[in-house]
């Protein structure tokens, strides 16, 4: 009988608490769809940053409502504010139980990508998308312009690629060959250089030969102005007896007449004292 009281309360409490938490989130539920048609009422009045707002707050009062995640999404890319934009989406197709749901998510989720440039998600998008919903032609029309965008985005990312190459082939022919104009430039300074101290050795042997004939020439010079020693007499001792009594002869006469000089000059004085 205790048991059975027991079990009685058991239950009676998980239903109060059951009534509970479903009265709590018919609550939740309620405050998010109130904020979702403020949200509705200001996106249709071009209010877009109020809207987002109301939209935020439909989701802060109930996490799992889909429509707000969606509409949220739908506010935010019509700010052109596409990443944020495709997180929402994102968080709307796991959100979303109806396969039409989450066709339509994974459409806007490549939208978010195309707009970003991101083609190669886009395109994974948006094949998601049509794997759900194969009919739909203006999502086909989508993937096949994205597949075309694709292919001239990697024709040109090609195209930029060879050019690079090409302007780094010319830079490359560009500095070898300014390298060898610098090469270049260099042996003619070292010819030049080569020529010039081959010329200055020219001159330096030019102005030493010059020197020494100069010098030797002064020593000739000099050789001939220095008196020629003594040759070695020839004559024979009678013709040096000869020239001997020769000089004494001439001698003796120029005496003389230097003696018979000053006798004439004395001879004038006396004439004159008288």
């Amino acid at each position: 009988m205790k048991k059975l009281w027991v079990f009685f309360l058991a239950i009676s409490s998980f239903s109060s608490f059951s009534q509970e938490e479903t009265t709590l989130s018919k609550e939740k539920l309620y405050e998010a769809k109130k904020q979702l048609r403020e949200g509705n009422k200001l996106y249709r009045t071009n209010r877009l940053e109020d809207a987002t707002i109301a939209y935020q707050k439909s989701l802060a009062a109930e996490g799992t409502y889909y429509k707000g995640a969606y509409n949220l999404g739908n506010a935010l890319f019509q700010q052109k504010k596409y990443k944020e934009a495709g997180e929402q989406y994102q968080l709307a197709n796991k959100l979303a139980k109806k396969k039409e749901d989450k066709a339509k998510t994974n459409e806007l989720i490549g939208d978010t990508f195309k707009k970003q440039k991101n083609l190669e998600k886009a395109l994974a998008s948006y094949k998601q998308a049509l794997l759900k919903n194969p009919t739909d032609d203006i999502l086909r029309e989508k993937y096949v312009a994205a597949k075309k965008e694709k292919e001239k985005q990697d024709q040109q990312s090609e195209d930029n690629k060879e050019d690079q190459n090409q302007d780094n082939k010319e830079d490359k022919d560009k500095k070898n060959k300014d390298q060898e104009n610098k090469n270049e430039e260099g042996d003619d300074k070292e010819d030049k250089e080569g020529d010039q101290d081959k010329q200055e050795k020219e001159d330096n042997q030019g102005n030493d030969k010059e020197d020494k004939e100069n010098q030797k020439g002064q020593q000739n010079e000099n050789k001939q102005e220095q008196p020629s020693p003594t040759k070695e007499s020839k004559l024979s001792p009678e013709q040096i007896q000869q020239l001997l009594e020769s000089m004494s002869n001439e001698e003796q006469k120029t005496q003389e007449k230097v003696n018979a000089q000053k006798v004439k000059v004395k001879k004038d004085n006396n004439e004159k004292d008288w």
